[in-house]
């Protein structure tokens, strides 16, 4: 990363304070920008509270494969499956789910993968970057990232993922049950007979607290904040961007906006449309034992959940209900695992229900992030849209629009990730 100081410093509004934002914050006070992070809710108490920990460098594969559109049905249809469509929203996302749709053909699959490649094999360098600069080194654990199946024909469905990590250069093992029980003996050997690991993928057990360093580290390079709900933003004569919030009104060189799931409205009042809904995410956390009951976290796709061993005990996170960003939130589903915990992680049994939790991913129907200059408006950039790989994607993200803000050449093709692509 170039921590060098720009020469043209600008004032630089960041619309969110998530992994996203906090990221980007510090990406672009380290270069000398005069940063003002504005957003309603606390730092990092948004969507980056609840993910699952994972920095999931081979993560090529997008959401929408042949596999995945053949099952939506059944998906759709069953009340405590993989994911769920709640009626009264469904036509609403009815233009997102179209697109969903067409971004699962095969050629689709292969060029999603290929722009995945260059965001997520740089993401571990960003974040540690970015960790170096805020002294969170420590929050980031070097110990990979693992899928295990509970049967070979479960396994056998990994094809197109394994062929495309392949393509793309991924470090990955596939595991027999003996490797999967060195890596985590407590895990039940009922539970997998197949693993998949990529042992170059990182893990960090406490997000908000590595949102909260990144934020720290902004601070301590003169970065601002303003706990202010933004109305709009406007681009103004002086080639400026106004940011109105209920409090004031601010006009700022530069304008970023990493809303998460919030950012469509505020790209509509540019004129910029994007096709941008939540998948809403659910999880429970169990309070700490004695000892630590997993090394890493755990990815049981056939369950479409991951268990993770954060700071404070073991977090199941779950979940992909279409429903909007207004809808209540209906914890029956995620509730509906925790026998399958127990079951392949007898050890939860001992432990205490301490939270329950709903978080709105940002999600395109490509998978891929806009990561993009607005066309319409020279001075505001988009960061967002991560989907399910907002933690992964944060640091690479920041760095590159700090880049942009900057006037410097891009690492690599950003054309993947414009906001008019749709």
């Amino acid at each position: 990363m170039n921590t060098v100081e720009s020469k043209h410093p600008r004032a630089v509004a960041v619309m969110g304070a998530g992994i996203v934002g906090a990221a980007t914050a510090l990406a672009l006070a380290a270069e000398g920008h005069a940063v003002t992070v504005i957003d309603r809710g606390d730092v990092g108490a948004g969507t980056s509270f609840g993910n699952a920990g994972g920095i999931v460098t081979g993560a090529v594969t997008p959401t929408a494969t042949p596999g995945v559109i053949r099952s939506l049905p059944s998906y759709f249809l069953d009340s405590n499956g993989a994911a769920v469509l709640r009626p009264a929203y469904a036509f609403q996302v009815l233009p997102w789910l179209f697109r969903f749709i067409a971004a699962s053909r095969p050629a689709r699959v292969a060029t999603i993968a290929a722009a995945l490649h260059p965001l997520v094999s740089n993401a571990m360098r960003a974040h540690q970057d970015l960790a170096r600069l805020s002294n969170a080194l420590d929050r980031i654990q070097p110990v990979g990232w693992l899928k295990v199946y509970g049967s070979d024909a479960a396994f056998s469905k990994t094809a197109l993922e394994r062929e495309l990590m392949t393509r793309h250069g991924v470090n990955f093992s596939a595991l027999r049950a003996g490797e999967i029980a060195d890596l985590e003996p407590n895990l039940s050997k009922e539970a997998y007979t197949r693993g998949l690991f990529q042992p170059e993928s990182g893990f960090v057990n406490y997000p908000m607290g590595l949102v909260q360093a990144y934020f720290k580290g902004a601070l301590e390079r003169r970065a601002q904040f303003a706990q202010e709900d933004v109305q709009d933003i406007r681009p103004i004569g002086d080639g400026g961007v106004s940011v109105r919030t209920q409090q004031t009104v601010r006009r700022f060189d530069s304008v970023v906006i990493a809303a998460g799931a919030w950012s469509k409205q505020f790209a509509s009042q540019l004129g910029d449309r994007v096709s941008l809904d939540t998948e809403r995410g659910y999880h429970i956390s169990w309070g700490s034992t004695d000892g630590p009951l997993l090394s890493r976290p755990v990815s049981f796709p056939e369950k479409d959940c991951v268990l993770s061993p954060m700071h404070d005990g073991i977090s199941l996170a779950s979940g992909d209900e279409l429903a909007g960003l207004t809808a209540a939130p209906d914890f029956r589903r995620i509730r509906a695992l925790v026998p399958f915990v127990h079951s392949v992680l007898p050890g939860t049994r001992l432990q205490t229900v301490q939270r329950e939790w709903m978080g709105h991913r940002p999600s395109t129907p490509d998978s891929l992030p806009v990561i993009a200059r607005s066309p319409r408006c020279s001075n505001v950039f988009y960061a967002f849209g991560h989907g399910h790989l907002g933690l992964t994607l944060s640091a690479i993200t920041a760095q590159l629009i700090a880049g942009m803000v900057g006037g410097h050449a891009a690492p690599f093709d950003l054309a993947p990730y414009r906001i008019d692509r749709f």
